[in-house]
């Protein structure tokens, strides 16, 4: 691996491994700050989940299209990928969740998870 190549993998994968590690952080922690109301809580803590993997979506997106080729940039399989990726990172983290004091694991906020993806797909697209 060259010089050039190993900055352009580092440049590309970095910014979404730091992001994840910022998820796994938060999702450590027992208790999180929330709102005294419990359904504003309930919606802020939603709201929450769809932005942070909103943002790893397109991180994970940007990652996958910096590494390809030009022609393969229009092969929809590609598209798939920053998905199957931000899954198994929702569906890990949840399960991480499950051990730690206070927390939860719940398949409701993987769904979230995952509807901050398809919000940034959309937009990223041209459809919102």
């Amino acid at each position: 691996m060259n010089l050039v190549h190993t900055k352009n993998f580092l440049s590309a994968w970095l910014p979404p491994l730091l992001w994840a590690g910022l998820i796994f952080i938060f999702s450590s922690q027992s208790v999180l700050p929330g709102l005294q109301t419990s359904s504003l809580d309930f919606v802020f803590k939603k709201l929450a989940h769809i932005t942070v993997y909103g943002i790893l979506y397109f991180l994970i997106y940007r990652a996958v299209m910096i590494n390809l080729k030009p022609n393969q940039k229009k092969s929809p399989k590609y598209y798939l990928v920053p998905f199957a990726v931000l899954l198994l990172y929702a569906a890990s983290d949840e399960i991480h969740q499950h051990f730690v004091p206070g927390r939860h694991a719940t398949l409701r906020d993987v769904g979230y998870d995952l509807l901050g993806g398809f919000g940034v797909f959309l937009k990223i697209h041209g459809y919102i």
